[in-house]
């Protein structure tokens, strides 16, 4: 989960411990830890659909909105359902180290995947995010031929390699990411 820099800071001082989301299907799950860049890391305790009208003064508070109607306003209108997911802040030298397979493996597993694939798109999303850091998915995807939501499956799929991380906007390869795309490059040309 994303978070803009002013949420970010008051989730690291313990003043924030809810956010609010737009879904049409959970991007969280409880128990898991999701990276808080640069430092920490928020481990989810539950993520409920709930009603808007359920949504109280309070609860905007812990989420990091002045009140209800800022919360409402900042998730706009739509058809997915909000979803209220509740976190606490880990500390950098409390969030496990990543357990990551070595990059030749993880280069097999790739081109396997690239081979069984009907499109193809595991070596190029990952040379096309090393050479454009930051840059918006929807736009990446376009450059692939992608749709974005499919492209974003596409991303998940390499972070949870190690390969990638999300920033605010775009992506960024990781080491392990420069160095399976190294091993996999002839593969992407």
């Amino acid at each position: 989960m994303l978070f803009t820099k002013p949420f970010k800071e008051r989730i690291r001082r313990g003043e924030q411990t809810l956010t609010f989301r737009r879904w049409r299907r959970p991007q969280a799950k409880p128990g898991g830890l999701y990276k808080l860049p640069p430092k920490g890391a928020i481990r989810v305790a539950s993520v409920d659909v709930v009603d808007a009208s359920s949504i109280t003064d309070t609860d905007a508070r812990l989420a990091g909105h002045a009140d209800r109607e800022e919360t409402l306003a900042a998730l706009g209108d739509g058809d997915s359902a909000i979803y209220r997911v509740a976190f606490e802040y880990v500390p950098s030298e409390q969030v496990p180290a990543p357990t990551h397979l070595p990059a030749d493996e993880i280069a097999q597993r790739l081109r396997a995947t690239d081979r069984r694939a009907k499109r193809p798109w595991a070596a190029a999303a990952l040379a096309l995010i090393a050479q454009n850091p930051e840059r918006r998915a929807a736009d990446l995807a376009l450059a692939l031929g992608f749709e974005t939501a499919p492209f974003k499956a596409n991303v998940r799929r390499l972070k949870a390699y190690g390969l990638t991380e999300s920033l605010e906007v775009g992506y960024r390869v990781t080491d392990l990411g420069h160095e399976v795309l190294q091993a996999i490059q002839p593969a992407a040309e």
